[in-house]
């Protein structure tokens, strides 16, 4: 079942769709500020050069890199 339901995304369309919706899903979670993991862990933050860095902006970063990568992979 599935494979069924996903192997729509082994073609290049389905590749490109995944790695866009990545790439766009981890700029807007480098984007927001720090807030409360999954509505029940506490926020925790760090600074970084300036900016303060909580879990959602490290999600962000890896889903950044592979929408990057898997662009690049299926579009290059």
């Amino acid at each position: 079942m599935l494979k069924g339901l996903c192997s729509w995304t082994e073609s290049k369309n389905g590749m490109m769709i995944c790695a866009t919706v990545a790439t766009v899903g981890g700029l807007h979670l480098l984007a927001t500020p720090p807030q409360n993991v999954l509505g029940i862990l506490p926020a925790f933050e760090f600074t970084v050069g300036g900016r303060d860095v909580g879990a959602q902006q490290v999600v962000g970063a890896a889903l950044l890199i592979c929408g990057a990568c898997g662009l690049g992979a299926c579009c290059l």
